[in-house]
Formats: C-alpha cells, sequence, structure tokens
C-alpha cells in the first residue's frame, strides 16, 4: 500500500510529543529512584509497610495517568486515526493546563491546534488509502 509523506508540521507534533514522553518517563525513573531510598522524603513522616505499599500505587498510578494519553497521542498521529489524535490531545492538554508545567501544556496546545488547523495535517490524518488507489498509482506509474 502506498503511503504519502507526513506533512512537516504533524512530524514536528509528532516528535515535540515523543520527547515529552521521554522526558516525562526519565524524571519519573529518577524519581522513583529517589523514592525507593528514602520514601520519608516524599512522604513527610516515618513511613512503614502498607503506607509504602499504597504511596507506590499513587506514584506508578501518576505515572500512569501523564504519560498515558500522549505516548497514546503519538501512536494515533502515527497510525493516521484524526478522531483518536484530537481526543488524546485534548486530554493531554486539558491535564498540561491543569497539572503539568507551562512548557508541556504549550506543547499540547500547539500539537492541539496543529492538528484541528493546519490543512496539509488534518487531511493526512483523515486520509484513507485503499488497495485499489495504490494499484492505480503503480499502473500509472509503470505506463510512464
Amino acid at each position: 500500500m502506498l503511503k504519502p509523506k507526513f506533512p512537516v508540521m504533524l512530524n514536528v507534533v509528532r516528535i515535540l510529543l515523543s520527547i515529552k514522553v521521554v522526558y516525562l518517563i526519565v524524571a519519573f525513573s529518577v524519581f522513583l529512584y529517589i523514592f525507593s531510598q528514602n520514601p520519608e522524603i516524599v512522604a513527610g513522616h516515618q513511613v512503614n509497610g502498607n503506607d509504602l505499599i499504597s504511596l507506590t500505587n499513587e506514584i506508578t498510578g501518576r505515572i500512569i495517568f501523564f504519560i498515558g494519553p500522549s505516548l497514546l497521542a503519538v501512536i494515533s498521529i502515527t497510525k493516521r486515526k484524526f478522531r483518536s489524535t484530537v481526543t488524546f490531545l485534548s486530554i493531554t492538554a486539558f491535564l498540561g493546563v491543569l497539572n503539568e508545567g507551562l512548557l508541556t501544556a504549550l506543547v499540547q496546545l500547539f500539537a492541539l491546534l496543529i492538528v484541528l488547523l493546519h490543512r496539509p495535517s488534518k487531511k493526512f490524518l483523515k486520509r484513507q488509502d485503499s488497495d485499489v488507489t495504490a494499484a492505480k498509482y503503480v499502473a500509472k506509474k509503470s505506463l510512464i
């Protein structure tokens, strides 16, 4: 099947979101390392077994909560699914404005605006290539 090139702006959005996901994974990994060495720093008091389990579950949930929608947005862009991309970018923009820093919120808003307003990106994500279209293209190329 013939696959058209990514529009430049959509590729920039995908790269920025990928960098954000990698940054969040590294930041949470460093935090988990520090937490595993001294959990009292995070809790503010002496931590025993049950508290340690509940704190670990809360941290893991936050990791999934922040990384999940961003990663799914990158996958949706790669798979060329417009509705999924807009849904996940809206969720991550909402989470970014409320919980994350200003830079990540701006990246999410930029990505959402590009997907919604940039005409080549929108067409690329909405396009459905069929086997018939690809066969016609190959047949036309072979005649030339």
